[in-house]
């Protein structure tokens, strides 16, 4: 070092304020131009052509689409009684081939007593 240089003390009290300044605008220019693009973007998105009127627009409905009262339907009770009547029945599963169902409890014994019979 040279002699006689002191360097002068730290200035505590003064900030960069043209750095502040430049960082402010800075983000207010970005903040600025992803606001347009995200504006252009959202009109080329939109659709080219606008939507028609429903044809039966103002009629109640029940909720978005027209639904059966519930005291009325009765697909779910009837397929669990198929389902469990072919659960207790003999029949063709397919005829072709030779394939037949059997009652689930008879299937069952024939299952326990093969695995009896391996060794």
């Amino acid at each position: 070092m040279s002699e006689g240089f002191t360097p002068s003390p730290p200035q505590h009290d003064r900030l960069p304020s043209r750095l502040i300044i430049g960082v402010g605008v800075g983000w207010l220019v970005l903040v600025v131009l992803v606001l347009f693009a995200v504006r252009w973007w959202e009109g080329r998105s939109l659709p080219s052509e606008k939507a028609g009127v429903p044809a039966r627009m103002g009629e109640a409905e029940i909720g978005d689409v027209n639904q059966r009262p519930f005291a009325l339907e009765d697909a779910a009770p009837r397929l669990r009684a198929e389902q469990g009547a072919r659960l207790e029945t003999y029949g063709w599963v397919d005829r072709g081939a030779g394939i037949i169902h059997v009652p689930i409890e008879r299937a069952m014994e024939q299952v326990l007593a093969e695995e009896g019979r391996r060794p």
